[in-house]
């Protein structure tokens, strides 16, 4: 369906038909609470990018009670969206309004993060030059021992939109940034998880 990130009424339809169409968001969601519940850290931050309209970040807070959670969006009614979604834990959530193929988030994260992750969204940044910077920016806002999650569309030959790269070339990119146990934690219905850690 075609994307309208620009309007509430447009914003809000597309968000309802994520899981509808695909399913699997719903063992990615859960593979990602586990990652970030597994860190050794009694209260984790962690940061969302493409936070969407918050609905990641609601069923992380509910999950784990100590968690101080970003999320960061560049669509002003996709943020609207998520503030609201987000509401019962104003204390523990926050929101940021800016494009990530600019530098200008990376100031205005709260580092250093323990878990900073994304879903279904890295490919729309552009192609494999715009996921490889998010890898290399995102190293530097992570604590020791914490870890980039990037949970997106695997390559399909038949596919030749740009920005769904294989799990291998994932892991590529990640091992040449810095980033140590680097894997592939889950692989479900076109997705992959890649992982690395700081």
């Amino acid at each position: 369906m075609a994307r309208d990130f620009h309007s509430a009424e447009g914003v809000e339809e597309w968000l309802d038909s994520l899981d509808e169409r695909w399913p699997q968001r719903g063992e990615l969601t859960q593979h990602i609470i586990e990652q970030i519940g597994l860190l050794p850290v009694a209260d984790p931050t962690a940061l969302e990018l493409c936070c969407g309209g918050g609905r990641l970040g609601e069923k992380l807070l509910r999950a784990l009670p100590a968690l101080r959670y970003s999320g960061i969006d560049f669509s002003q009614p996709l943020l609207d969206s998520a503030r609201a979604t987000l509401s019962p834990y104003t204390q523990r959530a926050t929101l940021i309004k800016a494009d990530l193929n600019e530098d200008i988030w990376l100031d205005q994260v709260g580092a250093p993060m323990h878990a900073i992750f994304s879903m279904q969204s890295l490919h729309d940044l552009g192609d494999e030059p715009e996921v490889e910077r998010i890898y290399a920016k995102s190293r530097t806002l992570l604590a020791t021992g914490g870890f980039l999650l990037n949970a997106d569309f695997q390559h399909n030959p038949d596919d030749p939109r740009p920005g769904r790269l294989s799990p291998e070339h994932h892991v590529q990119l990640l091992k040449k940034h810095g980033y140590q146990r680097v894997d592939i934690s889950l692989v479900t219905g076109g997705f992959s998880c890649a992982i690395g850690f700081a």
